[in-house]
């Protein structure tokens, strides 16, 4: 993998603006789609950015097919972001957003299930309104760096200590310890690289709790090439 300047969330060959979980992986039930469970917010002020590789997630779960990210081609988007106030506190209700927060988050949450649910999940149970929970989001994926590799299109077997080296290389103050890497087993049992979540105290880089972290020393980027 190459050091080069960070990826930024957007549909294969296309540059937008970046503003996509730790525990278990995306479970699909139906129609329904859960984001993946952040690692435990034991820690007061601690929070979990939750990545998803779309091309991985479009090919492993054919169910997704007819989703947005999957049909334009999204090489990451972006599933929830746990504040660490306990989960599921909005069943049913919707997030508010005005046409324009709306066009913003599109650009890395397309879908509208994944993001009513991210909201019913873990920005109810906070105490922010929809507005700023989605902002505080947007905020967090705007700032982060991600390799290059993550958006090409291609697929490559890469070295997780190569992998995590980058992401702290590309980040200051990013630890090791405040990344989780999940991963799901291929059609060949590879093991492929689904979500990166990414903690935050408060408004800096923290340790993840209780992580999942089961790639190996060795992982697949799938690219859907």
């Amino acid at each position: 993998m190459s050091d080069k300047s960070p990826s930024k969330f957007s549909p294969s060959g296309r540059a937008i603006m970046a503003s996509s979980s730790i525990g278990a992986l995306i479970m699909l039930q139906g129609v329904m789609l859960l984001p993946a469970h952040a690692a435990s917010t034991v820690k007061t002020g601690q929070r979990v950015l939750m990545i998803e590789m779309t091309p991985a997630l479009c090919s492993i779960q054919p169910t997704r097919a007819r989703m947005r990210q999957c049909l334009e081609g999204y090489s990451l988007t972006v599933s929830g972001l746990d504040m660490g106030y306990g989960e599921r506190c909005g069943v049913g209700s919707e997030p508010r957003l005005t046409p324009l927060q709306l066009k913003v988050v599109n650009r890395i949450m397309p879908d509208t299930t994944v993001r009513s649910q991210a909201w019913q999940r873990y920005g109810a149970c906070s105490p922010l309104s929809a507005a700023s929970y989605f902002r505080q989001i947007t905020n967090y994926a705007g700032a982060l760096k991600l390799p290059n590799e993550l958006h090409t299109g291609n697929s490559y077997t890469v070295s997780k200590a190569r992998f995590i080296r980058q992401m702290t290389r590309l980040n200051s103050g990013m630890s090791a310890s405040g990344i989780d890497l999940i991963c799901q087993a291929g059609n060949r049992r590879q093991s492929i690289l689904t979500d990166i979540h990414v903690c935050y105290d408060g408004s800096d880089f923290g340790k993840c709790y209780q992580v999942v972290n089961n790639c190996g020393s060795k992982f697949i980027i799938s690219g859907g090439k």
